[in-house]
């Protein structure tokens, strides 16, 4: 007579066979490919960086299989070096950041290419100091340049309206902080670098606004009360531009009003200058799309090696030009 367990032994090494390489293949899944992609900001109290942290968070939302996180490093190098190391910890598939400063990262970043798979794309000119990371940059001084040639364009027209022969004007420049080497200050060279060709144009007033609608209001009060008149105000973001609007009151259709960054959205420059609390601003691309453009092809093709640098090209956006970003959107990101 055949016993129950003996009869049942083949049975069971069959099922065996058969459940085996399923759970090999749901452990090896499960190792295979990490799918957290990481934000880290610099200052996310900064206007354009929590801009920059929505939309790469609604657009990995958008994408299956990823998932998002964001740390916030609130300008402090030394909080977001020991970020990164957590992060790297985790074995992310991507890390993408805004670097406070570019040597805290250094030996963090270092360490992290020895995993290989690994991506990091650093977001801004300070990126671009750290070996082996690939670089997003908009050309600082070129927004300041673009913001410079509209001004000289607009007192050029009033200068003809006047019938007089050469642009002249009073300019007020609303900087984000006044640090020679941050983007603040490179803006601030690329706008007087245009500015100097032109003799009748003098910038009368220049101060901080640290970034900020209030700090906008606050300096423009104060340029207000030291200067009493000026025909335009440079602010290096569309935050101060709005707070400026609001400062000149009854004076504001006197003034010429210019923004920088030109995201859509309620307090984004596309959206002034369409509605027509501010007169222009100067498109600083997001990056954050183009990052994650990277970090798809790079999952699609595990080949794939991201160049060491893309830089994006900025626009102006003015009442001329509103319609037709709207139905054709903003300059194409490059090739990779």
């Amino acid at each position: 007579m055949i016993s129950l367990p003996r009869l049942l032994s083949p049975v069971l090494l069959m099922a065996l066979t058969l459940i085996m390489p399923s759970c090999k293949r749901e452990s090896a899944s499960s190792q295979a490919s990490p799918t957290q992609v990481v934000l880290l900001t610099a200052n996310a109290r900064r206007p354009y960086e929590a801009a920059q942290l929505q939309i790469f968070q609604r657009l990995v939302a958008n994408r299956p299989g990823l998932q998002f996180s964001t740390q916030d490093a609130a300008g402090n190098a030394d909080q977001q070096a020991r970020q990164l190391e957590q992060v790297l910890a985790e074995k992310p598939l991507a890390v993408v950041f805004t670097p406070v400063q570019a040597d805290r990262l250094a030996p963090a970043i270092a360490q992290a290419l020895q995993q290989g798979s690994l991506m990091l794309i650093g977001l801004g000119a300070e990126s671009a100091k750290l070996p082996g990371v690939t670089s997003l940059q908009v050309d600082q001084q070129g927004l300041g340049r673009m913001a410079g040639e509209l001004v000289v364009q607009a007192l050029q027209r009033k200068a003809q309206a006047e019938g007089q022969s050469e642009p002249a004007g009073r300019v007020v420049e609303l900087r984000g902080d006044e640090e020679a080497d941050s983007d603040s200050g490179q803006r601030h060279a690329g706008f007087l670098e245009v500015l100097r060709k032109q003799p009748g144009i003098v910038l009368v007033h220049e101060a901080a606004g640290q970034w900020s609608r209030k700090g906008g209001q606050e300096r423009t009060g104060e340029a207000l009360r030291l200067q009493s008149r000026f025909d335009v105000i440079y602010a290096h973001n569309d935050a101060m531009a709005l707070g400026a609007s609001a400062a000149l009151g009854q004076n504001r259709q006197d003034v010429m009003i210019i923004g920088t960054d030109g995201y859509r959205g309620q307090e984004g420059g596309y959206s002034l200058v369409n509605q027509g609390d501010i007169d222009a601003s100067i498109y600083q691309p997001i990056l954050v799309d183009l990052a994650l453009k990277i970090i798809q092809r790079r999952t699609e093709d595990p080949t794939f090696i991201a160049k060491p640098t893309y830089r994006v090209a900025p626009a102006v956006i003015s009442p001329k030009t509103v319609d037709e970003i709207r139905l054709k959107g903003f300059p194409p990101l490059p090739d990779l």
